[in-house]
């Protein structure tokens, strides 16, 4: 039914267009293709934070030196993120600040750099954007390539939001322009190959490095090795919906669990730090914080020597996390429910959780003590890592 409505809402509004884009375009109907052949790279990225900007360095790499462009804000070029993945040699083009029409800003600054395409890796939040610009100048001399990063499913775990019907009827209408093309982002490990609402959309590995690392040292900070604990982990940008909470409340009613929460703190996660919860296990030695953001060698370290990693995310999307674990043979604990407990389920690197404390605290449990079996899985399914089918998918190669 639902498949209907959008099918039905896309050929109303594309009927509704067709005279426009007649008229802005070729005398046969179809929109006139003035696209340049470049082979030159602009992306587009402007929050300053999180792994997106791992994204910007994966395609800056794979298109290879003097061939891109990063379009973003001072903030973004400003912050820890973009001098470690992507370093001072990037050739970088600055948005004016607080920009009303970013999308527009960047259309322009690629065509000004010489580019052929724009990539766009973090699409959501411009899919209507592009679209306006487009009906209104259907022939814009490039290529533009837009990744939505989050499809979460009616009915899923998440809550039912005006951007769930939006968005599907969004990319649509945009793939039906020729220059366009418009791919999901999916998990590491490509189980998920097709998202409801978006039919003909093609998912794009989640990328991660894969890389012949020595021996790593634990972080000084890093719990050791104890027979009688389990080393559960949260890692990276840790915000609300990595549900840190409900892994505190875990630890809480069973005393073997050590958390480590490794990372930059969003805001109301550091407050929640300071809670009488979070504070109990920190006096007990039982949690701990490490407010910043982690080298990458730092990073995969410490996953390394966890027992476990815990993404406990209550979205209907895909992580890196899972990824790296897997790659450096540490196993997971996941929520029931959404994306994550799909691709767990599936490939056997870890164990499934219900959204409440002792379920998380059990999970941990099993999986800590059968740790090398997991683990052993955990590597075999690394065999399929890798960025190359997430920029060859963008860049068009």
């Amino acid at each position: 039914m639902f498949m209907q409505v959008i099918r039905c809402l896309v050929a109303r509004v594309a009927g509704l267009l067709s005279p426009l884009l007649v008229r802005r375009g070729s005398t046969d109907g179809r929109v006139a293709d003035t696209r340049t052949h470049s082979g030159g790279v602009a992306v587009l990225e402007t929050e300053p934070e999180g792994h997106r900007l791992q994204y910007l360095g994966h395609l800056v790499r794979a298109a290879g030196p003097g061939h891109s462009v990063v379009i973003t804000g001072r903030e973004a070029s400003e912050s820890d993120e973009f001098r470690t993945y992507l370093g001072p040699e990037t050739q970088t083009v600055l948005l004016p600040p607080n920009t009303s029409a970013t999308m527009s800003a960047a259309i322009g600054a690629a065509v000004d750099s010489g580019m052929g395409t724009l990539v766009v890796p973090d699409a959501d939040r411009h899919l209507a954007a592009v679209l306006w610009l487009l009906i209104r100048s259907p022939a814009l001399p490039l290529e533009i390539r837009l990744l939505v990063m989050r499809t979460p499913e009616i009915g899923g775990p998440e809550r039912l939001r005006p951007a769930m019907l939006a968005k599907p009827l969004l990319v649509q209408l945009l793939r039906t322009f020729p220059q366009v093309r418009v791919s999901f982002l999916t998990d590491a490990f490509g189980i998920v190959a097709r998202r409801r609402g978006y039919p003909g959309v093609l998912g794009l590995p989640d990328p991660v490095v894969v890389t012949d690392e020595p021996a790593l040292q634990p972080p000084d900070w890093l719990p050791p090795a104890d027979p009688e604990a389990v080393r559960v982990g949260v890692l990276g940008v840790i915000g609300a919906r990595k549900n840190l909470p409900l892994l505190v409340e875990a630890a809480t009613v069973d005393p073997s669990l050590r958390i480590v929460a490794a990372g930059r703190l969003d805001p109301e996660i550091r407050e929640y730090t300071g809670t009488p919860p979070a504070q109990a296990l920190r006096e007990a030695g039982r949690l701990v914080l490490v407010d910043r953001l982690l080298s990458p060698e730092e990073f995969a370290a410490a996953l390394n020597h966890l027992d476990v990693a815990a993404v406990l995310h209550d979205n209907d999307a895909p992580s890196g996390i899972l990824a790296e674990a897997s790659l450096r043979g540490t196993p997971v604990i996941v929520t029931d429910g959404g994306w994550l407990a799909r691709v767990v389920r599936s490939t056997g690197i870890g164990a499934v959780a219900g959204l409440d404390a002792r379920s998380v605290a059990a999970a941990a449990r099993v999986v800590g003590s059968n740790r090398n079996h997991y683990s052993a899985v955990a590597r075999a399914r690394a065999v399929a890592l890798g960025t190359s089918a997430f920029t060859d998918g963008l860049l068009g190669r």
